[in-house]
Parts: C-alpha cells; structure tokens; sequence
C-alpha cells in the first residue's frame, strides 16, 4: 500500500502543491488531504496509518506534516518504521532505520518545532502590543448589550459608548437599539 499524505493548518490553504509533487512520483499513490490546525488530532493520518503494514509505504511533503511537536513526530515514525512501513518525505528523503537517518529525522522534527515556536512567539509579542496600544482583542464580554442600552437611555452617543465600554462602534450601534 501506499499512501500520499497532504495537510495543511486552515481551510484557506491549499494542498495541491504537496499532492501534485507526490503524485508526479507515485502516481498510484493513495492520496489523503487532511485539515488539521494547532491540533494534534488527525484523524485521517490516523487512519492511514494503521492500516499501513510491512512494505509499504507512507509519502509526505516534508516531515513537519506528520505532527505538531518533535515528539509527535517521532513518536509517529518510531511507531511506523518498527512496523517496517518506510517512510519518504520528498523533502528529506527515505527516513530510514540508520542511525544516521534517525539523526537526520531528530535534526529536521526539531527545526519544525522551533520555526512553529518562533510564530507563537511572534503572534504573542504582537497581541501584547496591541493591548498595550488599548486594542481590545477577543468578543465582547457578556451583559454588554444592557451596558450599551443604558448608556444610550441616558443619551450618550455611540462613539461615547464605544469607548467607553471599549467596544466597536458597530457593536454600540446595533446594542443601541
């Protein structure tokens, strides 16, 4: 059996271009799309994976698309290579059972890993400078809409509401009512 495996994170992505350069290869493969985001459940990688057995063989773009923690990862092709299942990411090559192969695998896991860190990391020095600015991030809490109903009976306009409470302009116009 093979399988050709393609995920990406949102549904606003595509995953034509890892399906089109594995299918360019294997084109008997059996593909698999999976959407999978900030999870580590992927349910059809799951599946293909156990019923992949010795012999066959597992295809994937590049190894970070196998999990999202280098421990994931390893774990993922610990499991497949000691059921003899060979594992080609057209990145990195066959993943093989030398120790220079789970080397390589540690090496490359553990850069996908701290590329995803350094995103985190980025997302979270830009929301902490958006709240320092006073941007107020997230859905507005709940009971706001009394909040705004009141304010306005008390005949205060909706930009005065708006910051006041620290919502939008549109969130104090149609609670106004």
């Amino acid at each position: 059996m093979l399988y050709l495996y393609a995920r990406v994170s949102t549904d606003k992505q595509d995953a034509d271009n890892q399906i089109q350069s594995m299918v360019t290869l294997y084109p008997e493969g059996v593909v698999i799309r999976e959407t999978a985001s900030g999870t580590k459940h992927r349910p059809q990688l799951d599946h293909a994976c156990e019923a992949l057995g010795p012999g066959d063989v597992l295809c994937v773009a590049a190894i970070d698309r196998l999990g999202r923690s280098t421990l994931d990862i390893l774990e993922r092709i610990q499991s497949l290579v000691g059921r003899g299942v060979r594992i080609h990411s057209l990145r990195e090559g066959f993943l093989d059972q030398t120790p220079s192969g789970r080397f390589l695998v540690s090496v490359l896991a553990a850069a996908a890993e701290l590329e995803r860190n350094l995103i985190s990391e980025r997302t979270k020095v830009s929301l902490r400078r958006l709240r320092e600015e006073g941007r107020v991030l997230g859905a507005p809490r709940l009971g706001r809409e009394q909040e705004v109903r009141a304010l306005r009976a008390q005949g205060k306009s909706l930009r005065q509401i708006s910051n006041e409470l620290g919502v939008s302009l549109g969130y104090a116009q149609r609670y106004s009512i």
